[in-house]
């Protein structure tokens, strides 16, 4: 999986960008998207404004960053650019051009044969046989991505069922895929005056950056990009804690008899689904005393977190969470919650999925609503 930012050189001063992208170079991200679809329709200041691009670009080049321009057919117009010679780029900086507006089919397909090694990233959003003309049309697949749209205005972003459809189009054909999520603490900064946060999905839209990016990942996205500028350094290092085979879990504990935040777990291969149910917990709690909280049995709601208690015999130990509404007995104990933002996530811990369960400050919390 690989990580990215986004940086809009017309919108921000260098210093912002620049402290930016080495924070992120640190953090082990390799790729920046920045767009000139905003330039100045006059040539000449057009002309100028890429200079400022040039900058910051090839600063980034430096560090290691995988940049990604996005331009469309009056772009190459605007600035006279020579659609067969890629040298522009390379001067630029720029590791890949997304083409945000569709060519013709045979053009994209030429440009992946460049002898710049300049990758080109086609509009990911666009659920038709575009981008099957393109690979028909013998395009280079080792040079052809996909990366989808962000959306700045609000009940605009992609359905779940478009994205989807997108998203098993493009792995059908082998292609490399990116999406966008949208900063929750940091700035609203992104090409345009309008900005109600720059994700792919709609559902992503106030949700926290862990959970968009985990769903993006698990729906087998490649590239997850922070389509704001600048997003916190909280959420830069979040993202950059995620590991693509472990579901990070947001919860609230309410006993603190076992220590869940020391281990990562993992469900049953013959998994359940009405619990998460993990493998080793038994062995790594036996030595513990854990009394039972109550005589009674009781009514649990789906992401309740539990842990078998001493009457559970050679059960005891184990920590299960719940997929489901469903009644306990006196043998398991509450001992936390799974927030709701993470709920969605349960359901892909399935078999042999790893998973771990981390605590949100208040103060991260009142951040984000």
């Amino acid at each position: 999986m690989g990580l990215g930012i986004s940086i809009y050189p017309l919108q921000s001063s260098y210093e912002q960008n620049s402290a930016y992208i080495q924070r992120a170079a640190a953090l082990g991200y390799t790729r920046i998207f920045t767009s000139f679809l905003e330039a100045d329709n006059d040539p000449v200041i057009a002309a100028e404004q890429l200079e400022i691009y040039r900058v910051i670009l090839k600063e980034a080049q430096q560090l290691g960053m995988n940049v990604f321009l996005d331009i469309n057919p009056e772009i190459v117009k605007l600035l006279k650019i020579d659609p067969t010679d890629f040298q522009f780029f390379v001067d630029l900086g720029v590791k890949g051009v997304r083409l945000d507006g569709a060519f013709n089919g045979f053009y994209e397909a030429y440009l992946t044969y460049n002898s710049y090694d300049i990758a080109i990233e086609i509009n990911g959003s666009f659920d038709s046989g575009y981008v099957n003309s393109i690979v028909d049309l013998g395009g280079n697949k080792q040079q052809l991505l996909t990366c989808h749209n962000f959306y700045p205005e609000a009940d605009t972003g992609l359905s779940v069922a478009c994205f989807d459809s997108c998203h098993a189009r493009h792995k059908s054909l082998g292609l490399h895929t990116a999406a966008f999520v949208t900063s929750q603490e940091g700035g609203r900064l992104g090409p345009w005056d309008a900005n109600d946060g720059l994700c792919t999905l709609e559902r992503h839209r106030y949700l926290p950056i862990e959970q968009q990016a985990q769903e993006l990942y698990q729906a087998g996205i490649d590239d997850v990009i922070i389509g704001d500028a600048f997003a916190s350094d909280r959420e830069l290092v979040a993202l950059a804690q995620l590991q693509s085979t472990v579901t990070t879990l947001i919860v609230e504990m309410t006993d603190n008899t076992i220590d869940i935040f020391a281990h990562i777990f993992q469900n049953r291969w013959d998994y359940s689904d009405v619990v998460i149910r993990d493998v080793m917990s038994r062995k790594l709690f036996k030595h513990l005393e854990i009394m039972p909280q109550t005589e009674q049995s009781r009514q649990i709601e789906a992401g309740t977190i539990l842990v078998n208690n001493d009457l559970y015999g050679r059960y005891k130990g184990e920590v299960l969470i719940a997929l489901q509404p469903m009644v306990i007995d006196s043998r398991r104990n509450i001992i936390g919650m799974v927030q709701e933002q993470s709920r969605s996530l349960l359901a892909a811990v399935t078999g042999g999925r790893r998973f771990k369960c981390v605590v949100r400050t208040e103060s991260e919390v009142t951040e984000t609503k």
